[in-house]
C-alpha cells in the first residue's frame, strides 16, 4: 500500500515538470498545452481540469505562471539566473553587432536565445526596435500583470522609472499609459527599450483609469454621454461624468473646448494637470 501511494506521488510530480518544461518552451494557451503534453503519452492523460492544477501547483512552488490573452507562460523563476548590469549590457553590445553585421538566419537565432534567456532569468531587458515590438509590448504587460515597476529607455538617452498601467492605440501609434509622481503617456516610437525591474507596486488607479468630471449650464443639459460614460445629474442642474479609460490627451483636448463649464474632480493628478493645461493655454494667448 505505502509504494503505490509513493509511486502515485511520483506520477503527479514528474506531471507537474513535464507541464512547467512546456510553459518553459513558450506562451500557450490552455488547448496548446494539452495538445503538446498529450503528445508523449500512450493515452491522452491531460486535460484542462488537470493542467490547471498543475499550473497551480508550480505557482505554489514560487514560480509565476501569469495569463495574458489567453496564453500562459512562466515570467518568474525563483531559481532563475540573475542577469548583473554587466551581462545586461554585454547582451545589449552583442544584439547590436548581431542586428549590424549578421544575416537574418543568424539574428533571427539570437532573437531566440534571448526570449529563452529572459525566460529562465529574473531580469528581462530588450531593445525596442520595429521587428521586435510585440515582444517589447508582451513586456509590458507582463510588468502590469505582475505589478512590477519598470525602466523605460528613450532614444535620446532620457531614463524613466515608473508604474506600468496600460497599453493605448490612437490611430496608427501606440502608447504606454504610465505613472512616475503623474499619469504620462509615453509614445512607444521616443523608446529605446524596456526593463522589468525587481520592485513590486501598489497601482495608484486600482488598475483602471477612471476620470470624473462635472459638466454645468446648457452643456449639462445637451452633454450626450460615451460608451465608456455613466452621468449623475445633481439637484443644481450639474452632472457628474464618469469617464474609463480614455487616453488622458484625448480627453483633455476634448474636455478644453467645455471651457469653464467643465471641471474635473478626480484623480487628484489629473486635476492639478488639467489646471496647469489651461494655465500655460492663458499664457499662450497673453491672458
Amino acid at each position: 500500500m505505502v509504494s503505490k501511494v509513493s509511486q502515485k506521488k511520483n506520477l503527479s510530480s514528474i506531471q507537474v515538470i513535464k507541464t512547467l518544461e512546456v510553459l518553459l518552451q513558450g506562451d500557450f494557451t490552455m488547448q496548446e498545452i494539452i495538445e503538446r503534453l498529450n503528445k508523449t503519452e500512450l493515452t491522452p492523460v491531460f486535460n484542462n481540469s488537470v493542467i490547471s492544477k498543475y499550473i497551480n501547483t508550480c505557482r505554489y512552488i514560487g514560480i509565476e505562471v501569469p495569463k495574458i490573452h489567453n496564453k500562459y507562460f512562466v515570467s518568474n523563476l525563483p531559481f532563475g539566473l540573475k542577469l548583473t548590469d554587466a551581462d545586461t549590457d554585454a547582451l545589449k553590445t552583442l544584439q547590436f553587432v548581431v542586428q549590424k553585421d549578421m544575416i537574418s538566419k543568424n539574428i533571427s537565432k539570437f532573437k531566440n536565445f534571448v526570449t529563452k534567456l529572459n525566460r529562465h532569468s529574473k531580469r528581462n531587458i530588450t531593445t525596442v526596435v520595429p521587428e521586435e515590438f510585440v515582444f517589447s509590448f508582451e513586456l509590458f504587460e507582463r510588468a502590469v500583470a505582475k505589478k512590477m515597476k519598470v525602466k523605460l529607455l528613450f532614444k535620446n538617452k532620457d531614463i524613466l522609472d515608473c508604474i506600468p498601467l496600460k497599453i493605448t492605440k490612437e490611430g496608427n501609434k501606440t502608447f504606454f499609459i504610465v505613472h512616475n509622481k503623474r499619469v504620462r503617456t509615453i509614445d512607444t516610437n521616443r523608446l529605446a527599450g524596456i526593463q522589468i525591474l525587481d520592485e513590486k507596486f501598489v497601482d495608484p488607479l486600482d488598475g483602471e483609469l477612471v476620470t470624473v468630471f462635472k459638466l454645468s449650464g446648457k452643456l449639462a443639459q445637451r452633454y450626450q454621454a460615451r460608451e465608456n460614460e455613466k452621468v449623475e445629474l445633481h439637484s443644481d442642474g450639474t452632472i457628474f461624468v464618469t469617464n474609463r479609460n480614455e487616453n488622458k490627451d484625448v480627453l483633455f483636448a476634448r474636455l478644453m473646448r467645455y471651457e469653464n463649464l467643465c471641471e474635473i474632480i478626480r484623480p487628484k493628478v489629473y486635476r492639478e494637470e488639467f489646471i496647469q493645461l489651461i494655465n500655460d493655454t492663458l499664457k499662450n494667448y497673453g491672458k
